[in-house]
């Protein structure tokens, strides 16, 4: 009996693999050319700028004629290397060729009203549960908001949690808008956001021009917002090489209108309206058809990403640009303030941020012993010793009658 079973396990075993590779789906050469083609279409009628498309064009009948894509009859394979060499000359990420047969699929079958309403509102229940991107708002020590977006969603689902952040954070010093993780998204959250930072007269937020149809639109801030603005206080954006498209527009537009602050690494590049085309019934092609044309800059940050003000690694950025606000608007008490800040981080274990804000501290107070105490303190957590022992010598030669300080001296001198 067990060796009858044994045998069936092996027959089934042979007949999914069997199965398995008879689906497998080759790509013969007639429809790599036909993809090839079609690209090739698609490029020289919409991609945003004519000179680069062609030399993509060439780039692909290059390619062609070599062996480059006859080393594949994998469609995903093949997608990725198209791909490759159409962003290793246009430089643009938004550039992409995929295999999604079962999109298409999905895209072409006949949707009754009552499916697509159920659709929408299964897409406006999971984009719920993450709160629309809104991951975290929060009032710092110091009066200093801070707002963790992780994506910008359509505002036909998110104004009300837009609105609702934005007037927890309007009587705030200075806010923190965290965009490190930030992908992207839909053009109409930047637009409603960015005008939460300007008054009631509308200001041009972007210029857009599609080549192929020869026109320009443009988007500008909102007369009207519900709640309360915050024009005339210190924004600061934090960006990382993985923030991407809507996220570098918000962070580009609002930068080259002296509105924000940009601290962090230099965004991942991608500036230019994308849309999706069906090549055939397998593959697609998204092309960037509208160019974003900044009103200052006359230019965008295609292919080069957003430069920041402050230039940090991503790890950095926050306390970075936490101590930059405090110090443009703490007005007094700044040194017990950023001890207080310095200390809160201990307690999160953040102690990176904790040394960074401490050794802020004994810079803009050298003569204080608490602050040198304290930097100590920090160092020695992060067992830091040589730096913890040079602190607390510091803070005891400013003040001989600090006995902790000199207690730790003589821990730190029986260690090391």
């Amino acid at each position: 009996m067990k060796n009858y079973f044994k045998m069936m396990l092996l027959m089934l075993f042979v007949t999914i693999q069997n199965a398995e590779a008879q689906e497998k789906r080759v790509l013969h050469a007639q429809e790599k050319n036909a993809i090839i083609t079609s690209i090739k279409t698609h490029l020289a009628e919409s991609y945003i700028d004519l000179s680069l498309s062609q030399k993509m064009i060439t780039e692909l009948d290059k390619n062609l004629k070599s062996d480059r894509y006859n080393k594949t009859t994998d469609p995903s394979e093949f997608s990725k290397t198209v791909t490759e060499d159409l962003q290793s000359i246009s430089k643009d990420l938004h550039l992409n060729v995929r295999f999604e047969p079962e999109r298409i699929a999905q895209e072409k079958r006949a949707v009754s009203e009552e499916m697509k309403l159920e659709t929408e509102k299964k897409m406006a229940m999971q984009m719920a549960e993450i709160n629309y991107g809104f991951a975290e708002a929060k009032i710092l020590d110091g009066n200093i908001g801070y707002l963790n977006l992780r994506m910008f969603a359509d505002v036909k689902y998110a104004e009300q949690t837009a609105t609702a952040t934005m007037n927890f954070l309007s009587n705030t010093k200075a806010i923190i808008i965290d965009l490190r993780t930030n992908g992207g998204g839909v053009p109409n959250m930047m637009q409603l956001l960015s005008s939460y930072f300007f008054d009631e007269n509308p200001v041009l937020l972007s210029d857009f021009y599609e080549r192929k149809t020869d026109t320009k639109t443009q988007l500008y801030s909102l007369a009207e917002v519900n709640g309360k603005r915050s024009t005339n206080k210190p924004i600061y954006i934090l960006t990382s090489k993985h923030t991407f498209s809507a996220a570098e527009a918000f962070a580009y537009t609002l930068k080259h209108l002296d509105k924000a602050v940009i601290v962090g690494e230099v965004t991942k590049g991608g500036a230019n309206r994308t849309k999706r085309i069906n090549l055939n019934d397998e593959f697609t092609i998204s092309v960037p058809y509208i160019q974003a044309i900044h009103p200052i800059t006359k230019t965008n940050w295609e292919g080069k990403g957003v430069q920041p003000d402050i230039e940090t690694n991503e790890k950095a950025a926050f306390v970075n640009a936490y101590i930059d606000a405090i110090n443009k608007t703490a007005k007094s008490n700044k040194n017990a303030l950023l001890n207080k800040i310095g200390y809160a981080f201990l307690m999160e274990n953040s102690v990176y941020n904790a040394v960074t804000v401490f050794q802020e501290n004994v810079k803009l107070f050298p003569t204080n012993a608490n602050a040198w105490h304290s930097l100590g303190e920090a160092y020695f957590i992060n067992n830091d010793k040589e730096n913890a022992l040079k602190s607390y010598q510091k803070a005891v030669e400013l003040d001989p009658n600090l006995g902790s300080a000199k207690e730790m001296i003589q821990k730190l001198k029986i260690i090391k």
